[in-house]
């Protein structure tokens, strides 16, 4: 235990002063956070009809400045009245919206008089509005989908959070589960349809929904680890549009912790988009596009390189281009049908991938991907009661990355990777997706039900390894081999064969849902889905879900909720392409122990040694999660929430790596098939537990502060290791795997997470992420492994043993709204502003490492070889019409 002692302090030494940047983060989040005291004005009163003259209440209406864009908002009252007061001066968007009937907006001039009481009659709402045309229960606090812990971002908080527009998928990350996730990460739900990337314009993005319906049957996965996206539509009555440029450059940004000179960074984002009726007053269109130039630097820290020429130092550019195309077209086929097309463009681009850290600059690899999409939705509403949804979705993929490599790479454990990268591969996919869902309502039950079918073409070309890889375990082994010609490396493995193979894929799921509202106060969700997977043929994929919600008394201010819900996996598609290429006839594997050096074929020591394969277990199932939670749910003003939750999470049949050819103890070395060498085998037959309580707030403080905090003390125990999603490491010992038993590789105890909004005098508005967790775990490993079928490690250490240090990131915006509006006399001809915003990315510059070596022979046994970005600093313009 001394061992374990002294890598957990390093590894906890290396984020210099940790506890304290972390208490100084925690309070300064909170602290600059609170609102400001709203200033007296008038009060603005109205009331609500709909069509006829009937009076709405519950109705909701919104009263947004539109210069400092600090919103009010209120329900209007069983006569349909509202009112706002303390109403400053200004301009004014007011909206109002109702179920079953189409918003209402206008724009409002106030001055210092008191203005007449306004009267505003709102019309039935058609399908064209929108594209997924469902009952809107987010409201109703006894709806799944009004969960305190969802969390629904549109584009008005978008817009005031520090975000690397270019991409969002962190973001969205740091608000999910990890234990909840697939095994080939975060559910991306794509208007409707799950199993989607987020590799869109943000522009084009309308709200982004996290953990909206935990038990859904609609999807394969649960809200915790799901994210459903809802991409803009047009308008049919007028155009509306934006253009916005972002810059970052290093002259700015302070050095990062491992690197000796600041990297070089200049990047540039440019994004626009533009909306409006298509001619003939029957539809209308949307269209965005972004472009991302970043010239970027990573750090390379490595001990040593090839040559043994000494330590390594270096920031090695390492440029990206993204290119991003979204278009949709909607028409109106009749009142109660729409037709919906759209399509996305992809084309991304980068260089010397695989570098930074341990990894030395040749290892530089560059990739491309081209990506279109097509979907069409046609929504139809049949009668008030019924409604149907049919979606089309073809998509055309293809990537490249690397190059034939001219000879075979290094590596030292835990002091470099040399040599050329062993990555090269071409890939072409095109799928074609039916999804058809319907919403029927009767009495008091809302049924929801759909299937969808999906197929998947790949042509795949993998001849990675082609050029092999020695590896060594420790920079002495290295040196003597080299310098004094004296031992060998551990290993050598090479791949050779024919790496070409074409196959199809094949997925079907069902699904049916009621939401009964059983009492006024009682409302119960009952679902049943089936997965269906062609890889694994697992039939028995039946997985119930169950969600309950209840409000005691009758002020109806707390909401007590419970469920539990069965969620079946896939096998990722990595695993199903390794054992198609590696099965000893296609591409075989070699690995020698003890190889010449640097000839591993010399004196015809090894004439034709048995390949190593990957096949997938004939007994393999579908893995699956179950899940369980209880919720106490407090509304403590209206539209703000806070809630305590314990969430209970089982994993069986997970998949893992097993090498079921391994060496027998007890036959000194010898194989049980002497035909092979390695056989990897794919396995469901891991285990995931683990428990959760998290206290969530939700909603506002005052009239200029909105915000999400969410505080997660949790503990995950497994016995499999990952290294990216779809890929699974072996164990120790492939005859034992009780040592495995350990901390999930995802196991940080506690989470602190955070973004809000906040009004600020001068017209000024605020806005932060701020997210802290403690360390994660990390293996300790021998670094030695002379057959390539395990991690070694050290007698009587257990798998995850060590702990990193806590991380802090806390990101800050200050944007300034700048109203262009044009008058003619009173009236408003049109909305336009220019926004000014500039972003502090680590605005403390507290040192996140990103990997502990855990190689107990090498000189950074215990400490971190790299981190993230230091603080950074963007400018961004945006101008709206």
């Amino acid at each position: 235990m001394d061992l374990v002692k002294r890598f957990s302090t390093k590894a906890n030494k290396t984020a210099a002063g940790g506890p304290w940047f972390a208490r100084r983060a925690f309070l300064s989040v909170f602290i600059w956070a609170f609102p400001l005291l709203a200033q007296d004005g008038i009060s603005l009163r109205g009331k609500v009809q709909g069509t006829g003259g009937t009076q709405l209440g519950g109705a909701k209406a919104t009263l947004v400045n539109e210069e400092t864009q600090a919103k009010q908002e209120t329900i209007t009252a069983e006569d349909g009245s509202f009112a706002f007061a303390q109403v400053a001066p200004g301009d004014y968007l007011l909206r109002v919206e109702a179920k079953g009937f189409e918003p209402y907006r206008a724009s409002i001039q106030l001055g210092t008089d008191e203005p007449a009481s306004l009267k505003i009659r709102l019309k039935l709402q058609t399908v064209e509005e929108e594209l997924i045309v469902r009952p809107d229960t987010s409201d109703d606090r006894l709806s799944p989908e009004s969960n305190t812990q969802s969390m629904k971002v549109d584009e008005t908080f978008f817009s005031g959070l520090p975000l690397a527009v270019d991409y969002l998928l962190p973001f969205i990350e740091t608000f999910t589960y990890p234990g909840a996730r697939g095994s080939e990460g975060t559910s991306i739900v794509v208007d409707g349809i799950e199993g989607g990337e987020l590799d869109m314009p943000t522009s084009a993005i309308r709200t982004v929904k996290i953990n909206r319906n935990p038990y859904s049957a609609e999807f394969q996965h649960p809200g915790a680890g799901r994210a459903e996206i809802t991409t803009k539509h047009g308008h049919k009555r007028r155009y509306y549009g934006s253009m916005a440029f972002f810059a970052r450059n290093s002259v700015f940004d302070a050095r990062n912790a491992f690197a000796h000179a600041t990297p070089d960074l200049n990047r540039r984002f440019v994004e626009g988009s533009l909306a409006g009726p298509l001619p003939g007053n029957y539809g209308h269109f949307f269209v965005a596009g972004d472009r991302l130039t970043n010239d970027q630097s990573t750090v390379v820290n490595a001990l040593n390189t090839v040559a043994l020429t000494g330590p390594v130092n270096i920031n090695v550019p390492v440029p990206q281009r993204r290119d991003h195309l979204f278009a949709r077209a909607q028409w109106s086929l009749t009142e109660m049908q729409t037709l919906s097309l759209s399509y996305t463009f992809t084309d991304h681009s980068s260089t010397n991938n695989g570098v930074g850290a341990l990894s030395l600059p040749e290892q530089g690899a560059s990739a491309v991907r081209h990506t279109h999409r097509v979907q069409l939705i046609d929504s139809a509403a049949f009668s008030p009661q019924l409604r149907n949804e049919i979606i089309l979705v073809f998509k055309d993929q293809t990537s490249r990355s690397g190059s034939q490599a001219d000879g075979p790479e290094i590596l030292v454990n835990g002091v470099f990777v040399g040599g050329p990268s062993q990555s090269f591969d071409r890939k072409e996919r095109r799928a074609f997706d039916v999804q058809d869902t319907a919403t029927y309502i009767r009495g008091r039950h809302s049924f929801l039900f759909g299937a969808t079918l999906g197929n998947e073409w790949s042509n795949v070309f993998e001849a990675a390894n082609f050029g092999g890889t020695f590896e060594f375990s420790s920079l002495d082994q290295y040196r003597n081999v080299v310098q004094n010609q004296v031992g060998s490396p551990d290993l050598f493995q090479v791949n050779q064969g024919d790496p070409r193979v074409s196959y199809l894929e094949q997925q079907i799921s069902g699904f049916a849902q009621d939401t009964l509202r059983a009492l006024p106060n009682l409302s119960l969700t009952l679902g049943l889905r089936y997965d269906w997977q062609q890889t694994l043929d697992s039939r028995k994929n039946f997985a119930p879900r169950l969600a309950v919600a209840f409000t005691p008394g009758k002020r109806r201010r707390t909401v007590l909720r419970g469920g539990a819900g069965i969620f079946y996996d896939n096998l990722p598609r990595s695993d199903t392409e390794d054992a198609l290429l590696l099965d000893g006839m296609r591409v075989r594997e070699i690995d020698i122990s003890y190889p010449s050096y640097p000839d591993p074929f010399l004196g015809g020591q090894v004439t034709s040694p048995p390949p190593s394969i990957t096949r997938v277990a004939t007994v393999a199932r579908s893995p699956y999660l179950i899940q369980a939670s209880a919720a106490v749910e407090e509304e403590i003003s209206r539209g703000t929430w806070l809630s305590l939750d314990y969430s209970f999470l089982h994993g069986a049949r997970l998949f893992r790596l097993v090498d079921v050819n391994a060496p027998v103890p007890s036959a000194l070395g010898l194989r049980p098939d002497p035909n092979f060498s390695n056989i990897a085998e794919v396995q469901s037959t891991a285990f995931l537990r683990g428990h959760a309580l998290t206290l969530t707030f939700r909603g506002g403080l005052g009239k200029r502060f909105r915000g999400y905090a969410q505080y997660v003390f949790s503990k995950y125990t497994n016995d499999v290791s990952s290294s990216g999603p779809g890929t699974f490491l072996f164990p120790a010992d492939n005859y034992d795997l009780r040592p495995e038993i350990g901390p999930a590789d995802f196991d940080r105890r506690h989470r602190l997470n955070f973004a809000g909004t906040v009004q600020l005098p001068f017209g000024l508005r605020a806005g932060s992420i701020f997210s802290a967790a403690s360390g994660a775990p990390f293996n300790v490993i021998t670094g030695s492994d002379p057959f390539g079928d395990t991690i070694t490690r050290p007698p009587g250490v257990t798998r995850n043993t060590g702990r990193g240090p806590a991380n802090v990131q806390f990101d800050v915006r200050v944007t300034k709204v700048f109203s262009l509006q044009r008058r003619v006399g009173a009236e408003r001809s049109s909305r336009r502003s220019m926004e000014l915003s500039v972003d502090a990315f680590n605005f403390i510059n507290h040192t996140n490492v990103s990997n502990i070596v855990g190689v107990v022979s090498s000189p950074l046994f215990g400490q971190a070889d790299a981190a993230g970005p230091a603080r950074t600093i963007q400018l961004s313009v945006k101008y709206s019409f």
